[in-house]
């Protein structure tokens, strides 16, 4: 993970989606199942999430998009405080993610990898391939 180095530092817990990937390094993981399997599923991991948010009440929160997590989540921290920061995913070269509409309207930075589509909706562009 090359954004590594700029959470390393400080406190911090990193949610993701159970997969096969290695996550040796990372630090504290809060790991949870896919969402799209099953409605049950998703409250779940949508409740598991604002809870430890809510618990935590966390500085920051920056994200690279985990979807309806982040549609729920965004705003949830927004109203405790914290200041958010979305990186689009490098995947939507000419548009945005459905997340990436939703969201954008309550990150304090939206970040996307390419420089056309940040020249087009207006986004900040920092470089490609986080």
């Amino acid at each position: 993970m090359e954004l590594k180095d700029a959470w390393e530092p400080y406190d911090h817990t990193i949610l993701t989606y159970v997969s096969d990937r290695p996550l040796d390094g990372m630090g504290e993981l809060m790991l949870v199942y896919p969402p799209w399997k099953s409605v049950t599923r998703c409250l779940w991991t949508l409740s598991k999430a604002l809870l430890k948010i809510l618990f935590d009440k966390p500085d920051v929160v920056l994200s690279t998009g985990m979807g309806y997590v982040d549609m729920f989540a965004f705003p949830f921290c927004k109203l405790l405080g914290a200041y958010t920061v979305y990186i689009e995913s490098a995947a939507n070269v000419d548009h945005l993610s459905g997340t990436g509409n939703v969201v954008r309207r309550f990150a304090d930075r939206f970040l996307v990898q390419w420089e056309e589509l940040a020249d087009k909706i207006g986004a900040e562009y920092k470089g490609g391939a986080f």
